[in-house]
């Protein structure tokens, strides 16, 4: 079984749901819209297309949140900035020791997930997640670009007379 966490067009809220190759459509929990999900796109147990939007482009990342990942770097840094400004450059080094240490164990002991570049859909549970690609800046680059020139085309369409 796979599973995966996306934002529900309607309601826009992050949701997850569990889904096997026989799955033609996606249930959001929270507002109960059906989306329907992209055939051919999970084929012999492997993820070719993402499951909301069809996209092709799919990278694997660290199942950890980022913000997590940074704040606990932050803390470190600010707990021995501390010890520095009070002269004991022995515990500001070791905070930042610390600190590098607990990042390295949590590398090791978190898994991996796919995501989807366009949609950032976030499938969990696949197998042999090394024969997708690591994340491109390039590629990510694209698609957050043609999002932004999507919106700018939608808030250029004039309103249909009668219409709010």
């Amino acid at each position: 079984m796979l599973n995966i966490a996306f934002a529900c067009p309607k309601c826009e809220q992050t949701t997850q749901a569990t889904v096997s190759p026989e799955t033609m459509e996606l249930r959001c929990a929270r507002c109960d819209y059906v989306l329907p999900s992209t055939t051919g796109a999970l084929q012999e147990g492997k993820l070719t297309r993402c499951l909301c939007c069809g996209s092709p482009e799919l990278f694997v990342r660290k199942d950890f949140s980022q913000r997590l990942g940074v704040a606990i770097i932050v803390v470190g840094f600010l707990i021995s900035t501390i010890f520095w400004w009070n002269y004991m450059p022995l515990a500001s080094y070791a905070t930042l020791f610390a600190t590098a240490l607990l990042d390295l164990v949590l590398y090791f002991l978190v898994g991996n997930l796919l995501e989807c570049y366009r949609c950032h859909a976030q499938y969990r549970g696949l197998p042999e997640l090394e024969q997708y690609g690591p994340f491109s800046l390039e590629v990510h680059e694209k698609h957050r670009q043609q999002a932004i020139r999507l919106r700018e085309a939608e808030r250029s369409v004039p309103a249909k007379p009668g219409s709010p």
